[in-house]
């Protein structure tokens, strides 16, 4: 317990990878224990919350965590598809991750929870009638619609979404059986009671304009190294890229863009790709102060992390995004429909030359970011979390 007296909050983040979920849940814990309530925190990147410092504010647990089976669908229709395919197929297999974060929650004495994208974790929470929150995304936090909605652009219809939505409620309630707990009506139901906050903005909601919601706005968390650009002149390119396929053919579309390049690597050592620097052009292998470096660029090139994007728009820069799975592609999509940035097919080498040019010449896509961030410009972003857990806090002791 706490100096208080109070049993501590479970912060938990169960899906994801990079520093989206785990960040924010390290900003709330050093703002929790500032007031003197005690944390734990259950994820499964223990070496990420190492390497962000987050023991220095939670004790770190392991997340029970789980694979889908080899009936993952091929396409993702909606949110009930990604619960299906994140372990969400089998009775068996979800009962089994059901009753570790049960135990988890019980063993701590956790007297509430809040999550980053932990689904089997807000079920768990249910399960024991404690009372919970959840950050996310547009992606991690759907419409409340019944069925769930469909991802926008893909071409499902109602009936293929209640069936969907059917199957696994029916693994859900399985699961739920197994652990005599009380079934749910539908899965909605998994997020109701429980107090939501957007870090998001309605224009990059992955879902688009279909629905009321609490969009507190992306938090400034960001942490790292301090860019230096150097004295070279030019327009300055700051590119956040993954291992995947399109990598080479980017990185020399960058090698050759008339550009000054910083490129921050996420997952592959910096050596193996080495020989793509250039006077003007480096590879970076440590994080990137981003809010910093995206203040200082004049444009952006990523993989669709919806953080980066979000800090290159509020920082009026427009964007490239280079995407591989449906969150990124999304998000790419909506970004591309007020103007502010270029979608970048991976399986189109040829187009990243001529569409790196565009970013950095077109003065629409450079107008339509400064919009953006004129949009949100005068926000304490410190604020933003501090402000809405110290709400959900205040509810919880009412």
């Amino acid at each position: 317990m706490n100096r208080q007296g109070l049993p501590p909050i479970l912060l938990a983040a169960e899906l994801g990878h990079g520093q989206g979920h785990l960040a924010p849940l390290g900003a709330i814990a050093a703002h929790l224990a500032s007031r003197g309530q005690s944390c734990l925190l259950a994820t499964h990147q223990p070496e990420m919350a190492e390497t962000l410092g987050l023991h220095r504010h939670a004790s770190i647990l392991p997340a029970p965590t789980g694979m889908a089976g080899p009936q993952a669908v091929r396409l993702q229709a909606s949110y009930a598809s990604l619960l299906h395919d994140c372990g969400w197929h089998s009775p068996v297999a979800l009962a089994g991750r059901l009753r570790a974060w049960c135990s988890l929650l019980q063993f701590s004495s956790a007297q509430a929870l809040l999550v980053d994208h932990a689904p089997t974790a807000l079920l768990a929470a249910r399960v024991l009638r404690l009372p919970a929150a959840a950050l996310g995304t547009g992606f991690s936090l759907p419409p409340l619609h019944n069925p769930f909605p469909a991802y926008p652009t893909i071409p499902a219809r109602e009936e293929r979404l209640r069936d969907n939505e059917a199957r696994v409620l029916l693994v859900v309630n399985e699961a739920l059986a197994a652990l005599r707990a009380e079934p749910l009506p539908n899965l909605q139901s998994l997020f109701s009671g429980v107090e939501l906050g957007l870090k998001t903005y309605p224009e990059l909601d992955h879902y688009g304009s279909v629905r009321e919601a609490n969009y507190i706005g992306l938090p400034d968390f960001s942490s790292g190294l301090a860019v230096d650009w150097g004295k070279t002149r030019g327009p300055r390119l700051l590119a956040y890229l993954r291992a995947g396929d399109g990598l080479e053919s980017l990185l020399a579309a960058l090698q050759a863009a008339p550009a000054q390049v910083l490129v921050r690597l996420a997952d592959l050592p910096r050596a193996t790709v080495a020989h793509f620097e250039r006077p003007g052009l480096r590879i970076l292998d440590r994080n990137v102060w981003l809010r910093q470096a995206m203040e200082s660029c004049d444009a952006f090139v990523g993989s669709g992390s919806h953080g980066a994007v979000a800090e290159a728009l509020l920082a009026g820069k427009p964007c490239l995004i280079q995407h591989f799975q449906m969150e990124q592609r999304l998000l790419a999509e909506r970004v591309a429909s007020f103007g502010a940035g270029l979608v970048l097919a991976p399986d189109q080498p040829d187009s990243f030359g001529p569409a790196l040019q565009r970013l950095l010449d077109d003065p629409t896509l450079h107008q339509a970011a400064r919009r953006f961030a004129a949009r949100y410009a005068g926000r304490n972003r410190q604020r933003i979390l501090p402000q809405w857990v110290d709400g959900w806090v205040e509810k919880l002791a009412a």
